[in-house]
């Protein structure tokens, strides 16, 4: 999500707390009052929202479920809109919100930021909510006589890091009034095996559910891409690598998301991955974070097709080219037991056949 012209407004934080054997929430320990901060600390933190709202981050825009009294549209509604005192105490709502989300003994406590403002043009309201860990760490800073190491304890939001999560609401301007957007950025969401450990920040806490058009941008990031491989400057092994690969990316890696940069940087050539990149925007694909559904995909990710010539094909399931049970080489036919240098075909099968059509 491009955040240009970004203005922060008003600031709060409070702190929610880990739960102890008891299992019960605690109350959190609420700011008596917004923060005012200095020039630099303001640009700071809108440097951090903006990097980890950014396109090539691990964020994503998820469907909002939770409309009733109390979620966090309905407090959005209330906030924005007040003035500073009355912002700083239906802020406290958001804290305590959080607190009773964090059902886990083992989600950490932190720091809860609540700010507003606007961005783009025409401008847009937002509500932004932080919940940041803290962490211990080192400074060094000179006095008049030496240079001197301190210790900081209960730090957030380093650069450094990326122990925190973000929910953001956006104000979009429909005919018969207002809409919501909510944007999540979590580093654990697209993370293998961990969609699980932010559930409670954007389901429980946030009242978002994963988009349903993962599907659909599957298969169509699934199309493209293949298209960008069989059209690309590849040699014929490069690209059977690079279609193994795409199958890998989609079918069974874990993440629940995935973006065409992570495909790009994982898998491409250094030389291809910009020319990749620029592809994938010319067609529109999206930037963003996109869910991994494979439900529309159908017999793409059972078989492999390959063609030789104008009137051969070959098909094969991906596991068998994977366990290399099925193997093909393109060599010189002098190479493969012929004569001269084109380029000739030469498919092994490991097991033998059981009918013929």
């Amino acid at each position: 999500m491009q955040l240009e012209n970004l203005k922060i407004s008003r600031v709060i934080m409070h702190e929610v707390l880990k739960r102890d054997d008891d299992r019960q929430p605690k109350p959190p320990v609420f700011g008596s009052a917004l923060e005012d901060l200095e020039a630099a600390a303001k640009g700071a933190f809108t440097l951090r929202i903006t990097e980890a709202l950014s396109t090539q981050s691990k964020s994503i825009e998820m469907r909002i479920s939770d409309f009733a009294a109390g979620s966090m549209v309905d407090i959005a509604d209330r906030l924005l809109d007040v003035d500073e005192p009355g912002f700083l105490e239906i802020s406290k709502e958001i804290a305590v919100r959080l607190a009773g989300a964090q059902k886990a003994r083992s989600i950490p406590g932190g720091v809860v930021i609540a700010f507003d403002g606007s961005f783009g043009v025409p401008e847009r309201k937002f509500l932004g909510v932080i919940k940041a860990e803290t962490q211990s760490g080192f400074r060094r800073r000179r006095n008049a006589e030496k240079i001197l190491t301190e210790f900081l304890d209960n730090i957030f939001l380093t650069p450094a890091t990326r122990l925190y999560k973000i929910g953001f609401l956006v104000q979009e301007p429909k005919d018969d009034g207002l809409d919501w957007r909510a944007i999540i950025f979590d580093s654990n969401i697209s993370s293998s095996h961990r969609e699980t450990a932010a559930q409670y920040f954007y389901e429980g806490f946030f009242g978002c559910l994963f988009p349903e058009n993962g599907a659909y941008e599957t298969s169509r990031f699934y199309d493209l891409t293949k298209e960008f491989v069989r059209r690309g400057p590849f040699t014929p092994d490069k690209k059977r690598d690079l279609g193994d690969a795409l199958y890998t990316f989609v079918k069974t890696e874990q993440a629940a998301t995935f973006t065409t940069h992570e495909f790009a940087d994982k898998y491409l050539p250094n030389e291809q991955k910009d020319t990749y990149k620029r592809f994938m925007t010319s067609k529109r694909f999206p930037e963003r974070a996109v869910v991994r559904d494979t439900a529309q995909m159908g017999a793409r990710l059972r078989r492999r097709r390959f063609k030789f010539g104008d009137s051969i094909e070959f098909s094969v399931s991906p596991e068998l080219l994977h366990n290399n049970e099925v193997k093909i080489k393109e060599a010189p036919a002098v190479e493969l037991g012929g004569e001269g240098t084109n380029i000739w075909s030469q498919i092994t099968i490991n097991r033998a056949m059981t009918d013929q059509l």
